[in-house]
C-alpha cells in the first residue's frame, strides 16, 4: 500500500486543499491513501474544529484518507479530553507543532499528552525545523523519555538543522524520518545511514505539490527501499492500534 504520510486538508492563510483536489493528486501520483491533518489555525487554537473537519473527511473516504489530530498542550486537561475524543472518531496520528502551538518540543508541558499517546499506541508527528523550538535533538530527548512511543521527525529538521538529523535519529530507535521539505536527493542518502525501515514518505501537500513530490521520490529512491519507505513503515506504526 502506497501511503502519503502528511497532507493538510482545508483552507487557511497558506493552505487551500479540498478533498476532491487531494484525491485527484493521489490518483495521478498512484498514491492509495493519505494521512490528513488540520490547517495551522486549528493546530494552534480551536483544535476540535479542525479535528472534526478532518475526521469527517476521512469518514467520507475511509479507503483513501486516514485522520490525524492535534491538540495544543497549553489547554491541559481539555487537550487530553479532545485527544481522547478524536481517537474515538478514528484519528491514528497525533501532530505536534511546537512553533505554532507555543512551546519547546521537549518541554514537560507535553508529557501528559505523550503519556496518553503511549497508552493509546498512537505515533507522534513532530514538525521540526526553525525557529529552534523543535530540533532533531529535542525529538531525541522525547524519544528517550518515551521509549514505547513512535516519533516521526517531520521535515528532517529542514532547513537549519539538517546536519543533526542522522545522529539524532541513530540515538533513539523509535525515531522515524519523514521526507517533506528535505529534498529526495538528500533524504534518500539518510536512509543508507539510519536504515530504510525508518524512512517515511510525506508530501506535505499543498505546501508542496503532491504529484511532483512523488515523481521526484520515485526518481531518487532505489527500488528496494520503495515498499518500506512509501507505505509499509507508516502503516506498521498506525496499525499498532489495530488494522486500518
Amino acid at each position: 500500500m502506497i501511503i502519503d504520510a502528511y497532507c493538510v486538508l482545508g483552507t487557511d492563510r497558506e493552505y487551500d486543499l479540498s478533498a476532491e483536489a487531494l484525491l485527484r493528486g493521489m490518483d495521478q501520483a498512484q498514491v492509495e491513501r493519505a494521512i490528513i491533518a488540520p490547517v495551522d489555525r486549528y493546530l494552534a487554537v480551536n483544535n476540535s474544529v479542525g479535528n472534526r473537519f478532518v475526521s469527517q473527511a476521512a469518514g467520507a473516504q475511509p479507503d483513501r484518507f486516514i485522520a490525524a489530530c492535534s491538540v495544543n498542550p497549553w489547554y491541559g486537561d481539555a487537550a487530553l479530553e479532545e485527544f481522547k475524543r478524536s481517537l474515538g472518531e478514528g484519528a491514528r496520528l497525533l501532530v505536534m507543532h511546537p512553533m505554532l502551538q507555543g512551546y519547546i518540543a521537549n518541554d514537560e508541558l507535553v508529557w501528559p499528552l505523550l503519556e496518553a499517546a503511549t497508552r493509546e499506541k498512537i505515533p507522534i508527528y513532530v514538525h521540526t525545523g526553525p525557529p529552534g523550538n523543535a530540533t532533531p535533538w529535542q525529538v531525541t530527548d522525547l524519544a528517550e523519555r518515551f521509549p514505547k512511543l513512535d516519533f516521526i521527525m517531520g521535515h528532517c529538521g529542514a532547513t537549519d538543522y539538517w546536519n543533526d538529523v542522522n545522529e539524532a535519529a541513530l540515538a533513539a530507535s523509535n525515531i522515524y524520518l519523514e521526507s517533506s521539505l528535505g529534498r529526495p536527493f538528500t533524504f534518500v542518502p539518510r536512509l543508507s545511514v539510519v536504515g530504510a525501515e525508518r524512512g517515511i514518505m510525506g508530501s506535505f501537500a499543498p505546501n508542496n505539490e503532491l504529484t511532483f513530490e512523488w515523481a521526484q521520490m520515485r526518481e531518487a529512491m532505489p527500488h528496494e527501499m520503495w515498499p518500506a519507505v512509501c507505505g509499509e513503515n507508516i502503516r506498521r506504526l498506525l496499525e499498532k492500534r489495530g488494522p486500518l
